[in-house]
């Protein structure tokens, strides 16, 4: 009897053993999948950010700061040219004209500014992409806990919202503007020679 006994009790405690373990086996495959599931998003986060910055890489493919500048150059050269020689022949500008040079000079003020902004905006693009690239890397080796991360990737978030935002202010501004710099370019430049005479 007491051999049944003993018998039961560890039945008992082998049941009761299976039960923690196959517990314990479902409890970490949960966890895991969670870790799997927080590693996904992180990474579907940092992927939005990545498009965000190669929008602002694409725009900057598109504009070259000797272009700008150069355009900055000539639109100040042949405005300068036009005052003087209006002044000269004591021409006073009609309206076209004044709405002409007006659109003429706003686009120089756009060349300049983005000019200006050319540079930093290359320069954080490609430290914003080393530092999604290290969150990237950060996520899948699960270097930094979830509040840690959180904590980067919002303030990579901030910077690279700023950025591309700056971007669309500037540089796509001054892709959009190339067919109305090319007509104003050619009615200053007949309105020049016309001036020449």
């Amino acid at each position: 009897m007491e051999n049944v006994t003993k018998l039961l009790k560890f039945v008992q405690m082998f049941k009761l053993f299976t039960f923690l373990f196959i517990s314990a086996s479902i409890l970490s495959a949960c966890n895991d999948n969670r870790v799997d599931y927080e590693k996904q998003a992180e990474l579907q986060y940092l992927d939005t950010l990545n498009g965000r910055l190669l929008v602002v890489k694409d725009l900057l493919d598109k504009v070259e700061l000797a272009d700008i500048q150069e355009r900055s150059e000539v639109i100040e050269h042949n405005v300068s040219f036009c005052n003087l020689k209006m002044e000269e022949k004591a021409i006073e500008p009609d309206e076209e004209i004044k709405r002409l040079f007006e659109e003429y000079k706003a686009l120089d003020l756009l060349y300049i500014n983005t000019a200006k902004q050319y540079t930093p905006i290359v320069k954080q693009t490609e430290d914003l992409f080393l530092q999604v690239k290290t969150l990237k890397e950060s996520a899948n080796d699960k270097d930094y806990d979830k509040a840690v991360f959180k904590v980067y990737f919002n303030q990579a978030k901030s910077e690279i919202l700023a950025l591309h935002k700056l971007s669309q202010n500037t540089l796509k501004l001054v892709v959009e503007s190339e067919s109305v710099f090319t007509r104003r370019q050619e009615e200053v430049e007949a309105l020049a020679e016309e001036l020449k005479k």
